[in-house]
């Protein structure tokens, strides 16, 4: 859309962009919960495509609060290519270049992270301050 069009416009001139809640999720290049049924489903066919703001990449929202800490597990399974970012409320990521910072008062989980298998679940807990390296996929030190 034209909207879409100049939002990747003001992002190619040093804009910011930002997003809660679904407007967190659009800016992945997979849409999860996009489906016009409910926000029960995961993956809907004809209805995953984001923005790409966050190339390779599925953002899941309220992942704690919620209790959705597995949900990305079969997003990432069916699609391994894909990281998986769920953003708990009160708590953003700030994308610049290859990397992201996580500022708030909550967590974010991370699928796909190289370094996930060390803490024995599938995924990677990242907190306030952690710098994680999209190009990687491994956190900054």
């Amino acid at each position: 859309t034209l909207t879409e069009k100049e939002l990747h416009a003001l992002l190619d001139r040093g804009g910011v962009i930002g997003g809660t809640s679904a407007g967190a999720s659009i800016q992945a290049s997979y849409l999860v919960r996009g489906a016009p049924e409910g926000n029960q489903i995961m993956m809907a066919k004809g209805h995953e495509r984001g923005f790409g703001f966050v190339p390779n990449s599925a953002i899941d929202q309220h992942v704690l609060a919620r209790k959705r800490e597995a949900d990305l597990a079969t997003v990432i399974q069916t699609h391994p290519n894909l990281l998986g970012i769920g953003v708990d409320e009160g708590t953003a990521i700030i994308v610049q270049g290859e990397r992201f910072e996580v500022v708030g008062k909550n967590q974010v989980v991370v699928y796909g992270a190289r370094c996930a298998a060390a803490s024995g679940k599938p995924y990677l807990m990242l907190s306030p301050g952690s710098i994680f390296n999209l190009k990687t996929r491994s956190l900054e030190q």
